[in-house]
């Protein structure tokens, strides 16, 4: 990893390079969301402490990676938890322990905020994601996660 590698929890001026990065992560991962809506939900974001948090990975002038938090409340985990909605470094910099740091920076701002857990999802085939969650301590539940968009009928 860089020697000049900062995290941080990400600011409403970072809001355009949070933008990008989750644009390519989405193209990425073929996940459809129209920009204006990405937009809108980014900015949510930054504008209430009460729904999650964004970390970014900086290396000098370029930020090379983020995390993105939602707060949900859970009965399953007795309150607040953290739902790690993305995890993204870019291709060129990827296997440096860019993600795992900001895996713990996440974890490490999820507990200070009262989150009582930590929930992710991974895709079936990303075993090298699947691999670092469980380096970090997260286990697999024996479940299915399932979705059924609203609104779109």
């Amino acid at each position: 990893m860089h020697e000049q590698l900062e995290l941080r929890v990400a600011t409403a001026s970072d809001l355009e390079t949070v933008l990008d990065l989750l644009a390519a992560q989405f193209s990425e991962h073929d996940i459809e969301l129209p920009g204006q809506a990405l937009r809108l939900a980014v900015a949510a974001l930054f504008d209430r402490d009460d729904l999650g948090f964004f970390v970014v990975a900086c290396d000098g002038a370029q930020t090379v990676g983020l995390a993105a938090v939602s707060f949900a409340w859970t009965l399953e985990h007795g309150g607040r938890s953290a739902w790690l909605d993305e995890l993204y470094v870019l291709p060129e910099r990827r296997a440096a322990g860019i993600g795992t740091a900001l895996l713990r920076e996440a974890v490490r701002h999820a507990a200070a905020t009262g989150c009582a857990a930590v929930d992710l999802e991974v895709d079936r085939d990303h075993r090298r994601a699947e691999a670092l969650y469980a380096r970090e301590g997260f286990s697999p539940l024996p479940r299915s996660r399932w979705v059924r968009p609203l609104g779109q009928e």
